[in-house]
């Protein structure tokens, strides 16, 4: 069980019309708020089922998440025998906004969220048991490549579910290019104009390219439709031309990434193409493996899916004897 931790201040945790911490998790898990500098981050801390955790995982989430929607998730973490450490981005999920206007999806470097997770594994790192996994989705395996590959968090192998470094919608040398070039303009607070996702709701599951699973996509949706408070709209220019700047690092930095690490890429994902994550994996020396059929979240994906890459990422970290 997680004891409470000194000088750190409980946080809330958001459950749509009254639903419970999954059985297995809610003696487990705590939620704190941490300090770094004039920002508040929310952090969840999940323990293992066994009195000999197999290790911690250090987790960042994708774009618009937030620590709740990972239960299921953390769940299956800690029956595997981890500690689970988990932030939320800021400006999103109860961590503190950015700008005055909650909705927007903004930030000015992504070495932020990477100085950020770090603080909190290092907040954490008397809970966090040795080895060390560096686990991240989308915007979050992002997040995770940078924070490792700019020396700021050390863990000893780490994972990423669809890491975002290659996006589909932005392939074109002529788009980017406006893009950036908008953001210097002074537009970067401002929003992409063309985003279906205005107001911070989800989309109807039949137009999503997220996952093929209605009943996992519902109860994502649910947090943001009776939670205001969650919502994050679509990106600014400002969020674009720091992704952009981000995969760009990483991608061109691959070979320092120095430790063993799996890449999974979904096989009919739509946003993030796997070509790009299968080149990094190459350039880093990591193994990369492809889910066949899965849109872009392996992790609210039928369960046929979602057990294959939870098979895929047991076995690497066994065959790093971890």
């Amino acid at each position: 069980m997680v004891s409470p931790l000194p000088n750190f201040e409980e946080a809330e945790i958001v459950l749509p019309g009254g639903r419970p911490v999954p059985a297995a998790l809610e003696p487990r898990l705590k939620t704190y708020y941490i300090k770094r500098g004039d920002i508040r981050l929310r952090v969840m801390l999940a323990t293992a089922v066994t009195d000999n955790p197999r290790g911690s995982i250090i987790f960042s989430p994708g774009r618009t998440e937030f620590i709740e929607k990972y239960f299921e998730t953390t769940q299956n973490l800690i029956q595997m025998g981890f500690n689970v450490l988990m932030v939320d981005p800021r400006g999103q999920g109860l961590s503190d906004r950015i700008l005055e206007d909650r909705l927007k999806s903004y930030i000015s470097d992504f070495q932020v969220y990477a100085d950020d997770l770090a603080f909190a594994a290092q907040e954490f790192a008397p809970l966090l048991p040795r080895p060390h996994v560096g686990m991240g989705h989308s915007m979050g395996g992002t997040i995770v490549l940078q924070s490792i590959i700019s020396g700021v968090l050390t863990p000893d192998v780490v994972v990423c579910s669809a890491p975002m470094l290659g996006l589909f919608d932005l392939e074109t040398p002529i788009l980017r290019g406006l893009i950036i070039g908008l953001a210097r303009l002074g537009l970067d607070k401002r929003n992409l104009p063309w985003q279906r996702q205005r107001s911070g709701l989800p989309i109807p599951f039949e137009g999503n390219k997220l996952t093929s699973d209605k009943d996992r996509y519902r109860n994502w949706a649910s947090f943001f439709q009776s939670t205001p408070r969650l919502r994050v709209g679509q990106p600014t220019y400002g969020w674009i031309r720091a992704s952009l700047a981000a995969i760009s690092f990483v991608n061109r930095n691959a070979a320092a990434l120095k430790i063993p690490g799996l890449m999974l890429g979904a096989g009919a994902d739509p946003i993030v193409n796997p070509a790009s994550i299968e080149a990094f994996a190459k350039a880093a020396g990591c193994e990369y493996v492809v889910v066949p059929g899965a849109l872009h979240e392996l992790f609210l994906e039928r369960d046929p899916l979602r057990d294959e890459a939870f098979a895929k990422i047991d076995a690497f970290l066994k065959s790093q004897k971890i």
